[in-house]
């Protein structure tokens, strides 16, 4: 059963230029804590694909410290990305489990689009930093299809 995590970058500071934007210590605990809980319940990702924003990156490089990840690459689209370009981007995965680090309202509404419908409560008024939003679906990545995953788990700073 194919598992796609979505997890939004942990607490940034407030600066400008927005995509040069660094992780606070706050988060790179954060960041370092979900690593953590995701080795546990994941343990291992056969592709991950992360914002080349910096804050993405730093919370990427906090998860791929404590969790084994096959291939991996940054990519500018993940940090203008919305919901539709998440799907067609997820579609080309191969592998059993797959991560995605981006951004707000991003990560929140792919989530709501490929839960089911009973699951999309937890993420419907989006997440918070240093959160990661666990789906797990039937059939191959080029056929995932809106409402078509169970939302499994929902990580945030508050359940660490």
């Amino acid at each position: 059963m194919p598992t796609l995590v979505l997890v939004r970058h942990a607490q940034a500071a407030y600066s400008y230029p927005d995509h040069a934007r660094s992780l606070t210590q706050a988060g790179l605990d954060q960041a370092a804590r979900l690593g953590g809980v995701l080795a546990r319940e994941i343990g291992s990702f056969d592709v991950a694909v992360c914002s080349d924003a910096r804050r993405a990156q730093q919370t990427f490089e906090q998860i791929n410290q404590r969790v084994q990840i096959g291939d991996s690459w940054y990519d500018r689209g993940v940090y203008n990305a919305d919901e539709e370009d998440i799907l067609t981007l997820a579609r080309t995965f191969v592998g059993d489990s797959a991560l995605i680090v981006g951004h707000e309202p991003t990560i929140s509404g792919a989530g709501y689009v490929l839960a089911r419908e009973n699951d999309r409560g937890e993420v419907a008024q989006g997440v918070p930093t240093a959160t990661a939003v666990i789906l797990t679906f039937d059939g191959s990545w080029e056929n995932l299809t809106p409402s078509s995953c169970a939302l499994r788990v929902l990580l945030t700073p508050l359940t660490r």
